[in-house]
């Protein structure tokens, strides 16, 4: 076991990185001891070695301050790079120095590894920035990492393999772990169809023809759909069909019914959902929970729509996505742990790929205002259709590129690519383009 000495002070705080770097992270047993007589952390060994982090954080708060503000963010961001092993051959320092020397006791690291894991995972830093787009969400251009050029980089994983080859080092050999990067896949269903009439169809026609003045697009749809009797947006069967093949599950996240002119689409007890959602717990995938944007604020509502969704469910209910990705740290995720849901997947920017969270797997949130580690996981967003094609603009080739590149840092630590399609990005004259990018998702 590992015993780790540091300063009292933010003790919930240092527990829950503790948690995750070491429990969960590296599968090491570890206990958290408190002393006014140590500065920094102290990672002690069965052997006596030690590992040694400085206090950059916490400790420079004074007593009855709450680190969530604006001054305590990072100010200097460096790397710690040279470092006597292979992978990870540099780390980012959000809080401390980038030193890294060799002790008579064992390893001293001017990086201050717990505070830098917990500001990427508890994201107070959304907190304490004013800066919000047109819909209230904390933007990827105002965070640190994409300023600073880290979003691609999973640099909590990052810090527990660091840590992993300091122990190795000083001749603590971690327990074998067999993790393989996997692909987790979802759908947020905001349109189960896109023709319920067929006034719907020839309203398709118009507005290729005289909104878009595309007649190549309203040519399209006449050869390959106007006159199907499957809507183009009922992919589910063939979608679940081809994960299947691959051992692989759905997620599909569905509104539930809101107040008179919220964003819920559709009727849960319209016969075609009612049959769509009998078919998908028939087949072993899974049926999610996607609030409206007006939910996201508004308690009452979200308990409205989750309600009248888990009454329509033949499957229990407690995973999904929030509605354009809407998120208030720690708002959001408080709320989905008091309404009883087991993980979101809420966290990832929709003008931006990569991790937000800083971290390739799911991982157990933290709300910084009650102090409190929630009965929550997070399995936070990598990739999105909407955010591969039209806020960054790709072209295929130029998304796939990206997914593989994401694919390839995500192996390094046996994560998991949380991709999200939407059943309306298929069988449409803009996304018919794009199948080829779903499709190198699937083969990883």
């Amino acid at each position: 076991m590992l015993t780790i000495y540091t300063r009292p002070g933010f003790e919930a705080e240092k527990e829950y990185s503790c948690t995750v770097l070491l429990g969960e992270l590296l599968g090491v047993s570890w206990r958290l001891q408190f002393s006014s007589e140590v500065d920094g952390y102290r990672v002690v060994l069965p052997n006596g070695r030690t590992v040694t982090f400085s206090d950059n954080f916490w400790g420079r708060i004074p007593t009855g301050e709450h680190y969530c503000s604006s001054k305590w963010l990072p100010t200097r961001i460096s790397s710690l790079s040279e470092l006597p092993f292979k992978e990870p051959n540099s780390v980012v320092v959000l809080y401390g120095q980038p030193t890294f020397t060799k002790t008579a006791e064992g390893w001293c690291c001017g990086l201050d590894i717990f505070a830098s894991t917990f500001f990427m995972l508890s994201r107070w830093e959304e907190k304490v920035s004013p800066v919000r787009d047109a819909y209230g969400r904390f933007p990827a251009h105002a965070s640190l990492a994409h300023r600073w050029g880290f979003l691609h980089r999973p640099v909590v994983n990052e810090y527990a393999s660091f840590l992993a080859q300091c122990l190795n080092l000083l001749g603590y050999p971690l327990p074998k772990r067999s993790f393989s990067a996997r692909l987790h896949l979802s759908c947020d269903v905001d349109h189960p169809r896109l023709w319920w009439s067929i006034g719907d169809r020839f309203r398709t026609l118009g507005g290729s023809l005289w909104k878009r003045k595309n007649p190549q697009e309203a040519l399209w749809w006449l050869r390959h759909g106007f006159f199907h009797s499957q809507d183009p947006f009922d992919v589910f069967d063939a979608w679940m069909e081809q994960a299947e093949r691959r051992n692989l599950v759905w997620h599909f996240n569905f509104f539930g019914k809101g107040p008179k002119g919220f964003e819920t689409y559709y009727s849960l007890n319209h016969p075609f959902l009612r049959r769509l959602l009998t078919r998908i717990a028939e087949r072993g995938h899974v049926i999610g929970f996607h609030p409206s944007r007006q939910a996201h604020e508004d308690v009452a509502s979200f308990d409205q729509e989750l309600t009248s969704l888990r009454q329509a469910s033949p499957l229990p209910v407690t995973t999904g996505r929030q509605h354009y990705l809407c998120f208030s740290a720690p708002e959001t995720w408080q709320r989905w742990a008091d309404a009883g849901m087991e993980w979101d997947s809420t966290l990832g920017y929709p003008e931006a790929e990569g991790f937000r969270c800083g971290i390739c797997c799911d991982f157990p949130v933290f709300n910084f205002l009650t102090r409190q580690m929630l009965p929550l996981r997070e399995k936070p967003l990598v990739a999105m259709d909407v955010t591969l094609a039209l806020y960054q603009g790709y072209t295929p080739e130029e998304a796939i590129a990206r997914i593989e590149a994401l694919w390839k840092t995500i192996r390094l630590y046996g994560g998991e690519l949380v991709l999200l399609w939407h059943n309306s990005s298929w069988n449409d004259y803009f996304w018919k383009d794009w199948r080829i990018v779903f499709n190198s998702c699937l083969r990883g």
